[in-house]
């Protein structure tokens, strides 16, 4: 099986929300957009627009989520910003994201939303309901060397479609008739995470292995990896680990109600001290396999 390698580039036109963990009143979101995420957004453009196969039904979810699990494979998405990916990584400088240090990055990019419920009796603020959401702002501050107003912010990542998805979704053209636009992560209900493309373009990369049954890439010692990779016995990496569980919501249960198997992972910007291949793995994570 064959695959080809393009980067997408959307616009955030609303707050983006990825759930991460929460501090007190505050919801915290991730810094970066998660293939698991992706599969999701994906999978619920398609189905709403009309996309079916043979094997998935117009309208069944559950098969075009399976259709696309199969047929494509995601990179973790990040701010873009100059041409460059604010990717993370560990240095002996601490996190960064980019050249950006994370106080710098939160700086430029984090903003937050207060609210809370009201109590009908008293109208007054409902005690204990009082929380606030951070997320990714659609808008950044201007650089000193730069004039005029914000700055839109920009996402952007990895695509892989293997050679079934490719005549329905390959090139820009058929990408944007499908997915122009894609909605991602939490507080949706309020308007949250609303993405539009900007550009998809094939690329080229040395390190990627197309060529087969899944994606491949080798990752350098002390280069980051770019994706939650479960952890590898006799494997050295410099960063941290937590627990991957994942949501899914079958067509007749509730929201959330199914949840995936877990696993320990090293996080994004984790560093390994030799040199490893990695492989996409249909559920959105990275598996080391040399």
């Amino acid at each position: 099986m064959a695959w080809m390698l393009y980067t997408a580039i959307y616009e955030l036109h609303n707050p983006l929300h990825v759930g991460y963990h929460k501090v007190g009143n505050l919801q915290r979101t991730r810094y970066y957009i998660p293939a698991r995420n992706l599969w999701g957004a994906v999978t619920e453009a398609l189905t709403r627009r009309g996309f079916h196969t043979q094997n998935a039904p117009l309208g069944d979810y559950r098969a075009i989520g399976e259709w696309v699990k199969a047929h494509c494979a995601f990179g973790y998405w990040f701010v873009y910003e100059n041409q460059r990916f604010l990717t993370p990584g560990y240095s002996k400088d601490g996190l960064k994201y980019g050249d950006l240090t994370v106080a710098e990055f939160e700086r430029r990019y984090l903003d937050t939303y207060a609210s809370t419920a009201i109590d009908p009796a008293t109208t007054s603020a409902e005690e204990g309901s009082l929380h606030e959401v951070e997320f990714i702002a659609p808008y950044h501050p201007v650089r000193p060397d730069h004039q005029g107003a914000a700055l839109s912010t920009r996402i952007a990542g990895r695509v892989f479609l293997d050679e079934t998805a490719l005549p329905m979704l390959g090139e820009e053209s058929r990408w944007r008739a499908w997915l122009d636009d894609l909605q991602i992560g939490g507080e949706r209900r309020y308007g949250f995470g609303m993405l539009r493309l900007v550009e998809m373009k094939q690329m080229n990369d040395s390190q990627t292995d197309l060529t087969g049954k899944r994606p491949r890439q080798s990752v350098p010692k002390d280069a980051p990896l770019l994706a939650h990779t479960a952890v590898a016995p006799g494997i050295q990496v410099r960063g941290q680990i937590e627990p991957l569980v994942g949501r899914e919501t079958p067509q007749s249960d509730a929201f959330g109600s199914y949840l995936s198997p877990g696993m320990i992972c090293w996080i994004p910007g984790s560093v390994p001290m030799e040199d490893v291949q990695v492989q996409f793995e249909p559920e959105g994570y990275w598996r080391v396999i040399g």
